[in-house]
């Protein structure tokens, strides 16, 4: 009959109405939220609604269309990464060429010759705290650290100077 009349199938079972609100899933959504110390994104959530005593299933963009509605930012959002414009070599960075100095020769190096850093974080009584480690490469062990609140250039050169402070 659509052949005949020279209509589309989709037109013929078109419902006007606008989409109905599940005002159901809304709260759901918000509670699982909340009551997950507000850190999970899309994924976690559809699981969370799935082990409900009542379960609830929706898709997550449908999840996403909800959180995005009410503001619902998890507390950890992963950081997409950007894509490089052009073919990027992995000998390069900034499309500048960087000599290779320590041409990986460890063994062969003098104490104190090459000095390698590393910034990494811990949580310690619900703040994030920064730690700056030097190592050594050829004694394969820790120089020098320090700890901080803000991961900066100060907390570097303080683990490079060797002044030791409480956590500033």
């Amino acid at each position: 009959m659509c052949r005949l009349l020279g209509v589309t199938r989709s037109l013929v079972y078109y419902d006007p109405t606008p989409h109905r609100i599940d005002t159901e899933l809304e709260n759901a959504v918000i509670e699982e939220f909340n009551n997950n110390r507000k850190v999970f994104g899309t994924i976690k959530l559809k699981r969370a609604l799935k082990r409900r005593d009542k379960p609830l299933h929706a898709s997550r963009r449908r999840i996403g269309k909800i959180m995005k509605k009410y503001d619902l930012v998890s507390k950890y959002v992963q950081r997409r990464k950007r894509k490089k414009a052009g073919n990027w070599d992995a000998d390069t960075v900034n499309n500048e060429a960087k000599p290779n100095l320590a041409e990986r020769k460890w063994d062969e190096r003098k104490p104190l010759e090459v000095i390698v850093s590393d910034l990494t974080y811990v949580k310690v009584n619900g703040q994030w705290n920064y730690i700056c480690l030097l190592a050594d490469i050829a004694a394969r062990e820790i120089i020098g650290f320090e700890a901080g609140r803000n991961k900066d250039a100060k907390l570097v050169r303080k683990a490079i100077l060797g002044k030791r402070t409480s956590l500033s």
